[in-house]
């Protein structure tokens, strides 16, 4: 008797500390409830921690949910937690040839300064040749025109597209040359020299741009981005979210590649382009982003280039449009010859395309795998992207020690991109604010 009554005081003292003004307990383990492992504390305001860190405003008193299970296991993350940065190397085109400067002594050496002519991944980013191209009635770019250089012996060199701002970036690997550019009905012609390499061509009826975006996410989700694809996967659905929401005149066809490695039993899990300008598809591909769990890889490269010669022999269409792949990844190709040589002609076919791919580093990232994403973006007219500590959240992330960037959040800093390489003007990043200051 004494033991019930005793029980029953204690279930009283819980009710009142749980049950009143609509609290939930303070402390709630989740890994005993579904298989994930850590906590999450709720205060009265109805702030959500995760480990000791915030994790978002709910409604008090509401229930959180839950989903999966295993290792993977996850609280339902609101966007916006992961930080980043942006870094345009064009556009500091001098800063990334000092990386690769070879000084008198080791210590002079630029960062990549060993991987250039020694490393066999035969890329040759150090002697560009950019081209503007513009309509000769209505003086505006010419966005999508085909611009290719030849050799003197009239084989070609490169091939690339030009932007929203009609400009083309090409690495022929010659000093001289001859540059094409082609473009509906248009076309024009003319040479460039080791000091002729900032040209300028006018055309007459090029065709328009189409207000259409092809936009493609390729994610590593080998076990090594277990910490942060939880978090991935929320600022991917809310970055379509936002994409799809903003402007129902603009189609927005996209695709998703998921990629692991060969000793997996499935190398990709592929999506194809759906217009998410229609609500069902975009519910059906935010289903497809949801379901990702990250598992597998066991060694530190991954099947990278096979993943990027995957994508880019998807079906991109004939439009003139927006193209773009946001390549998220902390590991780098293997390397093989035949993974090296992959791997440049699914950059250099992407550059063919028009695709811009804008890389987004994690954090097991080594610096081998920053120069390789970064030059993806730079033969493409990318962006590199990197994660930053400045949240807290995920592992403690590489640092590639740019200058003068700016710490935005991660799906703001997407979203901003994506609208700048279809209009052709960029907003000024926003600022990431720690929430304590906010």
């Amino acid at each position: 008797m004494k033991k019930f009554v005793l029980l029953f005081l204690v279930l009283c003292v819980s009710l009142s500390l749980f049950g009143c003004n609509g609290m939930k307990s303070e402390l709630i383990d989740y890994d005993e409830m579904v298989g994930g492992g850590g906590y999450y504390v709720e205060d009265a305001g109805g702030m959500i921690k995760i480990d000791g860190k915030p994790y978002g405003m709910i409604d008090a008193g509401v229930a959180g949910s839950f989903e999966g299970g295993g290792g993977n296991s996850h609280y339902e993350r609101p966007a916006g937690l992961l930080t980043a940065s942006a870094w345009d190397d064009n556009l500091h085109y001098s800063e990334w040839l000092d990386l690769f400067f070879v000084g008198q002594s080791e210590e002079e050496n630029g960062k990549f300064a060993n991987k250039y002519q020694k490393s066999g991944w035969g890329f040759n980013s150090l002697d560009r040749v950019t081209v503007k191209v513009v309509d000769k009635e209505t003086q505006a770019s010419v966005s999508g025109a085909t611009v290719i250089s030849y050799n003197n012996f009239g084989a070609v060199t490169f091939t690339a597209r030009t932007n929203a701002n009609g400009v083309a970036y090409l690495f022929p690997g010659t000093e001289s040359g001859n540059i094409k550019v082609v473009s509906g009905e248009g076309a024009a012609e003319t040479a460039f020299s080791s000091e002729e390499r900032e040209l300028a061509l006018d055309i007459s009826g090029s065709k328009d741009k189409e207000n259409i975006i092809k936009l493609m996410f390729v994610v590593d989700v080998t076990g090594s981005m277990g910490d942060e694809l939880s978090y991935l996967n929320n600022e991917l659905i809310d970055i379509v979210k936002r994409v799809a929401a903003s402007d129902k005149q603009t189609r927005i066809d996209l695709s998703l590649l998921f990629y692991r490695d060969h000793t997996d039993e499935v190398l990709f899990d592929y999506y194809d382009f759906l217009n998410v300008t229609d609500e069902q598809n975009l519910q059906l591909q935010l289903k497809n982003i949801s379901k990702q769990r990250a598992d597998g890889g066991g060694d530190y490269p991954e099947a990278v280039d096979e993943a990027l010669a995957f994508a880019l022999n998807r079906e991109w269409g004939e439009e003139n449009s927006t193209r773009l792949i946001f390549h998220i990844l902390d590991a780098p190709s293997h390397e093989s010859d035949e993974n090296k040589a992959r791997y440049l002609n699914a950059v250099s076919l992407a550059a063919e395309k028009g695709v811009r791919i804008c890389p987004v580093l994690c954090s097991s990232a080594d610096e081998l795998c920053e120069f390789l994403v970064r030059q993806e973006a730079v033969y493409t007219g990318g962006t590199f992207i990197y994660l930053t500590n400045d949240s807290g959240y995920g592992n403690s992330h590489y640092d590639p020690e740019l200058p003068e960037t700016t710490v935005e959040a991660l799906n703001d800093l997407v979203v901003r991109l994506i609208n700048g390489y279809h209009s052709g003007i960029f907003a000024e990043p926003v600022p990431w604010i720690k929430a304590e200051q906010q």
